[in-house]
């Protein structure tokens, strides 16, 4: 068997013999593999040169060079951003805006941008107040808007006669205008509609609203529940949430709380829930909607409603609203307090609740007991209101100016030693001092509202 597979062996070797490749075959076929990355080399090369010279002449190819056009970021003014302006009007211009009412006193102070080509302009103006402004009605107190039509709702805009302008109260001691010019009446609202405020200002109602799911902004002030301070944020797809403070009586209790809200809200689904450990209800209204509600501390409730947003925002929500940080000096419900001068021992703070609104009181006490010193402040959704007046004052409020601060001389009966001034630094809070006559503006201006 042996000698038969060597023979066969040699006879496969003779047979194969002729084809065997010559010995320079390896060198050739290593020449032409180098030969062709040369020309794929250069061929790289010219394309890119072609390249090259097609984007300095202006004629690029797509499938030579790809680059996407700049996204222009929307503009901004003041914390406004302004989405929407007709095309064709060129670049903006910064300008500072006063509103005067016909009297010619100034009313509104602000900044505004200003887009115009020939007889075509659209102006967007953000004024920052000091005091009360809430809604509609305030802002026709003021009288600035030329032949005001009265809304339908206290929460929509204010247009002027000619309906070229439109200015609303847009979050508390923000207001907004859009003024455009009469061929462009047509898109003021769409104007109107692309605004929004991203840079909201978390201080709300002595409370601190630290936490907003994304792409909401703050489109209002005033909600359904007039008995409640509240703040309104929109955004897309349907989503809204709205925060109502609830201040005296009706934030005693959870059960209070639950039927202080809108007259025609019905809660469904309403189940025992928790916001940083206190008692709260949970509950639905609508189709879409969800209610969290609970108390912050005796006189003080908050119910936050959500559209479209599932419960574990609302949770995150109430979850980061906080009290106000105390700051320095001696603080009275987060105002703080600086009674420099004569040495004051301030006393214990005191809470007095009522139907509609809520006093946290203090009183410092001068030597020897005398020349004390009494603030109070005062939050709910009645105040300034005519029976919140009445109630703080024993005569007519008389206005006046102390310290540079502009308010109210309450009356005092047969007292003379005292003077008692009030000032409301915007709506739903007042600050009440009650001092000697003659330290009365030394403590008023001690006192910094946060």
């Amino acid at each position: 068997m042996r000698g038969i597979e060597e023979r066969l062996r040699q006879g496969m070797t003779d047979a194969t013999r002729p084809v065997r490749g010559a010995p320079e075959l390896a060198v050739r076929v290593m020449a032409r593999v180098a030969l062709r990355r040369r020309r794929r080399r250069l061929a790289a090369s010219v394309a890119a040169a072609a390249a090259v010279v097609l984007v300095a002449i202006g004629i690029v190819s797509p499938y030579i060079v790809t680059r996407p056009d700049p996204v222009a970021a929307p503009p901004e003014l003041e914390g406004v951003r302004i989405g929407y302006i007709p095309e064709g009007l060129g670049a903006p211009q910064r300008l500072r805006e006063e509103e005067k009412n016909v009297g010619g006193q100034i009313r509104l102070r602000g900044k505004a941008l200003r887009w115009q080509a020939g007889g075509d302009f659209v102006q967007v103006s953000v004024y920052r107040v000091d005091g009360v402004m809430r809604d509609a009605m305030d802002i026709m107190a003021m009288n600035v808007v030329d032949a005001p039509v009265e809304p339908r709702s206290i929460d929509d805009p204010v247009l002027s006669g000619d309906g070229t302008s439109a200015m609303w109260v847009a979050d508390h001691r923000l207001v907004l205008e859009v003024t455009v010019s009469a061929a462009l009446k047509g898109e003021r609202d769409r104007i109107v509609g692309g605004l929004r405020v991203t840079g909201w200002n978390p201080a709300f109602a002595g409370l601190r609203v630290t936490y907003m799911p994304a792409g909401m902004w703050v489109s209002g002030t005033v909600g359904a529940n007039l008995d409640a301070l509240t703040r309104l944020w929109q955004g897309e797809s349907g989503r809204q949430v709205s925060i109502e403070v609830v201040y005296g009586q009706a934030g005693t209790t959870l059960e209070e709380l639950r039927a202080a809200g809108p007259p025609q809200e019905v809660l469904t689904d309403v189940r025992p829930a928790s916001v940083y450990g206190r008692p709260a209800y949970a509950g639905a209204t609508g189709q879409a909607g969800r209610v969290l509600l609970w108390l912050v501390e005796p006189g003080i409730g908050v119910r936050i409603r959500g559209d479209h947003l599932p419960e574990a925002d609302l949770v995150r929500i109430a979850e980061g609203i906080q009290s106000p940080s105390e700051g320095q000096g001696e603080s009275v419900d987060g105002i703080a307090t600086y009674l420099a001068g004569p040495a004051l021992r301030p006393g214990p703070v005191g809470t007095v609740i009522t139907p509609r609104w809520r006093s946290t009181i203090r009183r410092w006490i001068g030597p020897d007991g005398e020349g004390s010193v009494t603030v109070s402040v005062q939050r709910g959704a009645a105040v300034p209101s005519a029976t919140w007046w009445s109630s703080v004052s024993r005569g007519e409020p008389k206005p006046t100016t102390i310290a540079g601060v502009h308010g109210m001389l309450l009356g005092m009966g047969a007292s003379r030693a005292s003077r008692k001034f009030a000032w409301t630094p915007e709506f739903g809070l007042a600050i009440v001092v009650t001092a000697p006559a003659h330290d009365l503006g030394r403590i008023v201006k001690g006192i910094a509202a946060r």
